[in-house]
């Protein structure tokens, strides 16, 4: 399959200018609440408080079988129920983890968009209330009318996770909206990952790095994006994790398309394929995930070029 014309590239870019334009004029898009409050619990006897460190521990345990969807699920649902009587920003950063992660893990991979979406929007939800409990001040300058940019510099280190995952489940909720949406949220995602990387620039397998090179390649031509840049970044964050799959698949499925390398996309998906999960113990629930979506872009890979 060739690529478009320059022709059509042209006016495709003009119309994305105009889209740009309207929607800083009038605003345009899907918005949605913020779910940063926090229900008080009621005062837990020593039984139910045991109860609810069971429950952890039960989720932990099947969490850490989530290659398995059943034993992923399991593990979401003993935290959710632990969450009601016990909430702590840990455990909402669990959730909105596990929620991206079978989103993005299996009903992504599977085509499913109606329930990917679903966790994705989960995953929003619990990430806002760890944020509630990780980062009040930054909450409350946001309650006050302040804008990201500037908030979020309120947040501090210890709410890394929790602003990891809702700037993650946030761009994943946004692109499922379509364009408006996805530019509506892009500066404030980008400002949130933004202090994630000067707080902690290797969260989650360098995930900040990750990030702005997925950002830079989807942004090029656009709104301002850099495929320089987000090759920069893919290779930091190969650099600082090699041995998580994920970044090489981004790589390809993002950077790679968008400058027609087939050679740099073929390469870094049969690596992918080729790679030993257990290379990076922590993560191999997810570098087999990784693998199951590279072997799905190979198969395209005459459709893509």
């Amino acid at each position: 399959m060739t690529r478009q014309e320059p022709s059509f590239l042209t006016s495709l870019l003009t119309l994305s200018t105009l889209i740009v334009g309207a929607c800083a004029s009038v605003g345009c898009g899907t918005t949605r609440e913020q779910e940063f409050e926090v229900a008080e619990p009621v005062e837990a006897t020593p039984e139910a408080k045991d109860a609810a460190t069971g429950l952890v521990g039960e989720g932990d345990a099947a969490w850490a079988e989530r290659v398995d969807r059943a034993k992923l699920e399991t593990a979401l649902a003993k935290w959710e129920e632990a969450s009601k009587s016990a909430p702590t920003a840990e455990l909402y950063v669990k959730l909105a983890r596990g929620h991206y992660f079978l989103a993005d893990g299996f009903y992504a991979v599977e085509g499913n968009e109606e329930k990917r979406d679903a966790h994705y929007t989960l995953g929003l939800g619990f990430a806002e209330k760890a944020i509630a409990l990780s980062a009040p001040d930054y909450v409350a300058a946001l309650k006050a009318g302040e804008k990201v940019e500037t908030a979020v510099l309120k947040a501090p280190p210890e709410a890394v996770p929790s602003l990891y995952w809702q700037a993650t489940n946030l761009g994943k909720w946004a692109a499922s909206k379509g364009f408006a949406t996805r530019l509506k949220y892009k500066d404030d995602i980008k400002a949130t990952m933004l202090h994630v990387k000067s707080l902690d620039e290797n969260y989650f397998f360098a995930g900040p790095w990750r990030y702005f090179g997925g950002f830079e390649a989807a942004t090029a031509g656009l709104a301002g994006g850099d495929l320089n840049k987000s090759k920069e970044n893919f290779e930091q964050a190969i650099q600082k994790a090699p041995n998580y799959l994920g970044t090489k698949v981004l790589y390809a499925d993002m950077y790679a398309t968008k400058t027609n390398d087939k050679d740099l996309y073929k390469k870094l998906l049969e690596e992918v394929v080729a790679a030993d999960p257990n290379a990076e113990p922590e993560a191999m629930p997810e570098n087999v995930r990784e693998q199951e979506k590279a072997k799905g872009l190979l198969a395209k890979i005459d459709d893509v070029f």
